[in-house]
């Protein structure tokens, strides 16, 4: 699955976190510097696809899958890997 250009830099900044952490929009905001509305049409595909999922709390914060990170393991995606938040 071929990733657009917001969704691959959502997906890596959350693919950096561990497992136990998450990320509210805002905060995916400020680490990619996306405008909100790209980040919840990213966060909508990919929660649908099985990369990222949302937390129970509110406000809602959004962590990758271990299927996100597996995507993100591909070489033309790991740039978007290395730094964390």
């Amino acid at each position: 699955m071929a990733f657009t250009e917001p969704e691959v830099k959502v997906l890596g900044a959350l693919s950096i976190l561990d497992s136990v952490q998450a990320l509210t929009v805002r905060q995916i905001c400020h680490t990619t510097g996306l405008p909100e509305t790209s980040i919840h049409r990213a966060l909508l595909r990919l929660s649908r696809t099985g990369l990222a999922m949302s937390t129970l709390q509110g406000p809602a914060r959004w962590r990758c899958t271990d299927r996100g990170r597996l995507a993100m393991t591909r070489p033309v995606y790991r740039a978007y890997a290395r730094t964390r938040p």
